[in-house]
């Protein structure tokens, strides 16, 4: 798969550009250094609160129903996302219709409204929005453990952000954040489709030359936390068990390619039917419904986790049979069959999510966005085609410890489960 090409509009404006014949539709994709990492006590949700709000008018397009309007005309899809380190915004739509998708993108980001009635009436759809959360069992205890594993610093804040924050936000501070954080500076547009690239450029050059350039704010300084830490929380009206255990690891400016040792790890842990957790915890002892691993990767920071909920009676030997398992991977050999089938989940996680032109889009401009590189697949292939079962192991022994391990427990309110009788867990 060949790389895209980078270019520059003349007001510094970085663009990604892939190209392909075999692509049915076109995406852009704008991704702007911004969010959760970027705010203080005093304005944490305001990065996530302003992705909603662009949606709601533009000076073109002055109401959310007019703005819908035009992107439905054109059968796009569209939408927006908020993480710690970046906030994305992307339409994806046929080639005949992708000049005005540029366009309308261009104007959403160049020229919102920033409407006090509708920032007014978006504060309820976000408070809403974190109530959901609340309400959520799994999303719930991940948000508390994650707290818990950073404490009171942006990597241990909600994205969502706090209620009496998103309450006191207005259009002034709205428009504030939006001078300060969104510039050619900290910016990326990423094309990818079917497309002439000459003609590309000259409608991005037309539609983006009056993008900000202002000099923009560095993020919040992470400060690494230590040592193993677990909480439990009770709550009324739960009929079984939700838990995280999250393990601390580097983030991307240290792991580099070694990121695919943990990628290959977490497989080999709890992705699939036929991974360890799911085949022990769920298949064999029928102690959960849902169990599996994953990782989240930052440029200061990342964990591996596993989630898994269970009947309330059988939480404790829920969580002493995962750090068995755990246990046991560190000390055995890893097989070589168990190894080649958790390459070959990867490599085709890897293939298959490609064959979308958004989801390059993704892949190709978080890339260069958090590492400054330039996205080569044949190259990551070539990285995960040299990972050897020592070196999986060699990671696992590392970070897989208890004093790298935090872990969050939700209870029913009439568990008698304490925190301690999780602590003395050892593995």
């Amino acid at each position: 798969m060949k790389k895209p090409s980078l270019h520059q509009l003349s007001n510094g404006l970085k663009v990604l550009l892939y190209n392909s014949f075999n692509l049915t539709t076109n995406s852009i994709l704008v991704l702007v250094k911004t969010g959760t990492d970027y705010e203080d006590k005093k304005n944490n949700g305001i990065s996530h609160f302003l992705e909603h709000i662009f949606f709601k008018g533009t000076k073109n397009f002055p109401s959310p129903q007019a703005l819908g309007f035009e992107l439905d005309k054109i059968g796009a899809e569209y939408n927006a996302f908020t993480s710690y380190e970046y906030t994305g915004y992307y339409i994806k739509t046929l080639p005949e219709y992708f000049e005005r998708g540029i366009y309308l993108m261009s104007d959403l980001l160049i020229n919102p409204l920033f409407n006090e009635e509708e920032i007014e009436k978006e504060k309820n759809v976000i408070l809403e929005e974190i109530n959901f959360h609340k309400d959520n069992p799994i999303a719930l205890i991940f948000d508390e453990t994650l707290k818990t594993c950073y404490g009171d610093q942006p990597a241990g804040w909600s994205i969502l952000g706090r209620e009496e924050v998103i309450k006191k936000i207005n259009s002034e501070k709205i428009k504030n954040y939006f001078k300060k954080h969104y510039s050619s500076k900290n910016s990326l547009i990423v094309i990818a489709g079917n497309f002439d690239k000459n003609k590309i450029l000259k409608t991005l050059e037309k539609y983006f030359k009056n993008y900000n350039n202002y000099k923009v704010p560095k993020k919040k300084k992470f400060k690494k936390t230590t040592g193993f830490k677990s909480k439990v929380i009770y709550k009324k009206d739960l009929t079984q068990s939700h838990l995280v255990m999250l393990f601390r690891i580097p983030g991307l400016s240290f792991l580099k390619n070694k990121r695919y040792l943990v990628n290959v790890l977490v497989t080999i842990l709890g992705a699939g039917m036929s991974s360890r957790l799911f085949k022990t915890i769920r298949e064999e002892l029928g102690l959960t419904y849902y169990i599996r691993a994953n990782v989240d990767f930052y440029t200061d920071r990342g964990y591996m986790y596993i989630q898994s909920g269970s009947k309330v009676e059988k939480t404790t030997i829920a969580f002493q049979k995962i750090l068995e398992e755990i246990k046991k991977l560190k000390s055995e050999k890893l097989n070589n069959e168990e190894f080649e089938k958790a390459i070959a989940i990867l490599k085709n996680s890897l293939l298959s999510s490609l064959e979308s032109s958004l989801n390059i889009c993704y892949f190709m401009g978080l890339e260069y966005i958090l590492n400054n590189k330039i996205a080569d697949v044949d190259e990551i292939l070539k990285e995960i085609k040299k990972i050897s079962t020592k070196e999986v192991l060699q990671m696992a022994l590392k970070y897989l410890r208890k004093e790298n391990l935090v872990s969050g427990v939700l209870l029913p309110s009439y568990s008698k489960i304490k925190k301690e009788d999780l602590n003395l867990i050892d593995f």
